[in-house]
């Protein structure tokens, strides 16, 4: 009884030190992750004096001016209104084609459909410079360069497989007696995907939503390319590179430029946590 009783203290005590050790480790994790984010805003209440007196220390005064600066003078809003329209539409676009493309796939004996799965992905492998050169070429034959299409229609297609993937492993983990009793009672295909079939996929949807929009937002090659036909299409990227101000860069503006692209994927990401994880931890392991 005395070996078993010593031996049950030394397992309790080893667990009581594995869990200090990952709770000193995650919160050394997080250190690292929040604090560049946490110095960049000190940063943005910041002039330059200020910034290269006092780097790592508090702001002596609150310079919320930096924003309306980056904002106008930065002309950060002009390119954030391009990233808004060029994101949203980008990414609600490509959820909808691809969960009609999961759902094709998953539920509608559609013949080979692992093999155009594969085929699918098969496109998330081909490096970009590959195809910007007469990607480019065609947006000029199409009459569409200069326009937020060039954008908007190249980032569309660029996340299908990835999201058709998730949506295809989705929808195979639904049972098929729920979209078949859906069609005995007369419900069309489109009220089934709809009314049945969409509801139960949110983690899929939160997924999908989450990386699109982190993709398209921060993306920098495409968008700088593009911007060579016409500067009224730069979004929030280009624009933060041309960030200028009258005597080089003012890092105060500057980094409430960097803030302003930040805020809106922590929002995101806060909104969409909790379907988002749930489909990483599922539906993306499935099949």
């Amino acid at each position: 009884m005395n070996i078993e009783h010593k031996k049950e203290k030394k397992g309790i005590f080893i667990n009581w030190r594995l869990r200090l050790l990952s709770r000193i480790l995650t919160v050394f994790l997080c250190m690292i992750v929040v604090y560049p984010l946490l110095f960049t805003i000190l940063v943005s209440f910041k002039n330059n004096q200020e910034f290269y007196s006092n780097i790592w220390g508090l702001p002596q005064i609150w310079r919320w001016e930096n924003y309306s600066y980056a904002w106008v003078g930065g002309k950060i809003g002009q390119y954030a209104l391009n990233s808004v329209i060029v994101t949203f539409t980008a990414v609600i676009g490509s959820v909808l084609i691809t969960a009609f493309g999961g759902y094709a796939l998953s539920k509608m004996r559609i013949p080979k459909a692992n093999l155009i799965l594969s085929l699918f992905m098969v496109f998330n492998f081909v490096p970009g410079v590959a195809y910007y050169i007469p990607l480019y070429s065609q947006m000029i034959k199409l009459h569409i360069n200069g326009t937020l299409l060039m954008l908007i229609l190249p980032y569309l297609t660029w996340q299908i497989p990835f999201s058709i993937y998730i949506f295809k492993n989705f929808f195979d983990s639904i049972p098929s007696e729920l979209i078949e009793a859906a069609r005995i009672d007369g419900a069309s295909e489109l009220k089934a995907f709809f009314q049945v079939m969409l509801p139960l996929v949110r983690p899929a949807l939160a997924t999908v939503t989450v990386f699109n929009f982190i993709s398209i937002w921060g993306e920098y090659m495409w968008a700088s390319i593009s911007a060579t036909s016409s500067a009224k299409i730069q979004t929030i990227p280009v624009g933060l590179l041309y960030f200028r101000g009258e005597y080089g860069i003012e890092w105060g503006p500057f980094a409430a430029a960097i803030t302003i692209i930040i805020v809106p994927l922590i929002i995101v990401f806060i909104y969409f946590q909790k379907y988002f994880v749930q489909g990483i931890t599922s539906g993306a392991v499935k099949g």
